[in-house]
């Protein structure tokens, strides 16, 4: 008796395990000059960044703000020289900066994505980074972020089928969502043409109620003028408490990341978990 067999010739595996394939695209943290200079061209090809481009230099190339960068590069073709960074010619698909900010009474962080960009446009670089983002901050803690959609069809298109949403509850907590300008860790974005308030959009990336902060822990928060003319108080937090690994082990291979875009995952991105605080 015979048996009917699935064709794997077009296995995507396969594929990208066959000599001479192409090698496919790997995400990591930008964790060395070349790969920060990279992120930050990257940014740049985009004339949404034109006009904060000191703003966009100081989170990608130093860090500032309790900033970290991610990039996609083609599997064997990550930046290694600044100079050539710099020039363009070894460049990243697409970058994304995301500010990481300690829940002030839970255990766990949230993230906001400041600056997201693709050289290349409906490539599928986008939606790869952000899947391996939303990887990354997972496994450092991160139970929800947030992003600040342009006011555009294509911007709102692309973060909805991430699973981003507006949310009439928020996700976070009351003292999360303070702007900055009155200390907070918030920073609310507005739209570059017209300078009106973009709308915030959440995404839940943990399940569960998030857990109370150790005593002991909240004693060791220290606080700084911050906020608009230094009128009110910010939280300060030292490097080491906002990551569980080094920035070098923060990477993902094409076949990981591969993995991660397999058909159950996409199935699911689009759920929205409830959110409980104790």
């Amino acid at each position: 008796m015979s048996r009917r067999c699935r064709d794997r010739s077009r296995s995507p595996r396969r594929a990208a395990r066959a000599p001479g394939s192409a090698p496919g695209s790997c995400a990591l943290e930008a964790c060395k000059d070349a790969h920060r200079w990279a992120a930050y061209e990257c940014h740049m090809s985009k004339p949404t960044f034109k006009a904060e481009a000191c703003q966009v230099r100081t989170r990608v190339i130093a860090g500032h703000g309790q900033c970290r960068t991610f990039i996609l590069c083609e599997q064997g073709r990550v930046p290694k020289s600044t100079a050539r960074a710099k020039d363009g010619i070894e460049a990243a698909q697409a970058a994304v900066t995301v500010r990481i900010n300690p829940h002030h009474n839970y255990s766990s962080m949230w993230g906001q994505v400041m600056h997201m960009s693709a050289r290349e446009e409906r490539q599928g670089h986008g939606s790869k980074l952000v899947i391996a983002m939303e990887e990354f901050l997972r496994q450092e803690g991160v139970d929800t972020v947030v992003a600040y959609p342009a006011a555009t069809k294509q911007a709102m298109h692309f973060w909805t089928k991430m699973g981003y949403a507006k949310q009439q509850q928020s996700f976070l907590p009351d003292e999360e969502l303070i702007p900055r300008r009155e200390g907070g860790p918030l920073w609310p974005e507005v739209s570059a043409s017209t300078e009106q308030p973009l709308e915030r959009w959440e995404k839940r990336l943990s399940l569960g109620q998030l857990r109370l902060r150790d005593p002991k822990d909240q004693e060791k928060i220290k606080t700084r003028p911050g906020g608009d003319g230094r009128m009110y108080r910010e939280l300060v937090w030292k490097a080491k408490d906002l990551r569980r690994r080094k920035a070098a082990e923060v990477t993902l291979t094409a076949l990981e990341l591969q993995a991660l875009m397999s058909p159950p995952v996409r199935r699911l991105r689009g759920k929205q978990p409830s959110c409980k605080f104790l």
